[in-house]
């Protein structure tokens, strides 16, 4: 009885040990674990981003707020809040408003 609380005691220390290890590891290189904990940009931002991607024709990687698959392509603008966003290989084309975007960088 006393050999299992012992190794449960061991295994707990353990686990704690390497929590502390991987959160210093991740602090000092200054890695994101999770890429999913993106904030929702705001819309200024977004307006100001796609403003500059429709001038100077660079491509971006758009996150949407319905999904976790991100998209990237080239943008073109249909209307005054619609832009279509088209896939590098012009395979993948989805129509898109600012509503829908979490967040636009450039790729």
């Amino acid at each position: 009885m006393f050999g299992v609380n012992k190794m449960q005691n061991k295994q707990s220390y353990l686990s704690e040990i390497t929590k502390t290890f991987i959160n210093n590891y991740d602090r000092f290189f200054e890695i994101v674990r999770n890429t999913r904990q993106i904030k929702q940009m705001p819309t200024f931002q977004i307006n100001y981003f796609i403003k500059q991607t429709l001038e100077n024709n660079f491509p971006v990687t758009i996150e949407f707020n319905d999904q976790d698959v991100e998209q990237s392509g080239y943008l073109s603008k249909i209307s005054d809040d619609r832009y279509l966003l088209t896939s590098d290989d012009n395979r993948l084309t989805r129509i898109i408003r600012v509503a829908e975007i979490k967040a636009i960088r450039k790729y």
